[in-house]
């Protein structure tokens, strides 16, 4: 877990790995790419205001 949020999970609308790229509104999330975990994924609409263990400020 990123030592930031010292086990706290945030919104995704506040994570510095979200992105808005086409034309999703809840954004896509650029940890996967970032870390070669794969490509970028949207962002489901059940974690967007829950976040997840990447978060990382903005």
């Amino acid at each position: 877990m990123n030592s930031t949020t010292k086990g706290l999970r945030t919104a995704c609308w506040d994570c510095g790995y979200r992105r808005d790229f086409e034309n999703t509104f809840l954004g896509i999330c650029t940890w996967f790419e970032l870390h070669d975990k794969g490509p970028n994924k949207n962002i489901p609409p059940a974690l967007v205001e829950k976040g997840c263990k990447h978060w990382k400020k903005k």
